[in-house]
């Protein structure tokens, strides 16, 4: 892996011994990856809100491959953590909002959804971070594909990296900076219209 000494990153949803955060280079889609659209944020977001959206693409850079949840699914070494719940909702589309665990201590968030095999259709996770940063996130024992959806400071989605890999040591995460990450399914963020620059509503 390239190191980059200049930019702050994060590694999440990794083992519970690896330190964060974690000086890292950001993942590049692959080659023969779809054109992207605009980079400018949806009209209901007003441009001070998004000053860094990243560019939605026409289709997934990535498609979910293998059985899920992998065959070869690590066993939880347990007790899995009791995370306080909220909602996340999304103003700007009617009735979407997920039910969600809060990961806002770094042992949460280092472990975040591994050895999980299932997730429900409108459940998933929010990792809560101390300030608004740069991150990266990987799925060493993650067992299903998960759509990774970041969101700034302010509240506005900036990037999401869709189906991400299950079992992966590769990292995943936009340009831009973001203080919250919300893991969902894969395939959730496009199936309900969630894209950069959509608005989010938060527990805190």
């Amino acid at each position: 892996m390239i190191v980059a000494p200049w930019v702050a990153l994060a590694l999440v949803a990794c083992e519970p011994r690896a330190p964060e955060p974690i000086p890292s280079a950001r993942s590049e889609p692959p080659s023969g990856a779809a054109g992207v659209a605009s980079t400018q944020p949806g009209p209901s977001v007003p441009l001070e809100l998004a000053a860094c959206v990243e560019a939605w693409p026409e289709k997934p850079v990535r498609e979910v491959t293998g059985t899920v949840p992998a065959p070869s699914c690590p066993d939880d070494p347990g007790p899995q953590p009791q995370l306080a719940l909220g909602v996340v909702r999304f103003p700007d589309i009617a009735g979407v909002e997920v039910a969600v665990e809060l990961a806002k201590k770094n042992a949460d968030r280092m472990r975040g959804l591994m050895y999980r095999k299932e997730l429900g259709d409108n459940a998933g996770m929010l990792f809560v971070f101390e300030e608004e940063r740069a991150l990266q996130f990987w799925m060493k024992n993650t067992c299903i594909p998960l759509d990774m959806i970041f969101i700034s400071d302010k509240g506005v989605v900036v990037g999401v990296e869709e189906n991400t890999p299950m079992l992966s040591t590769d990292t995943f995460g936009p340009s831009c900076p973001a203080r919250f990450v919300l893991e969902v399914n894969a395939g959730w963020a496009r199936k309900h219209g969630v894209r950069p620059g959509t608005r989010v509503d938060l527990p805190r």
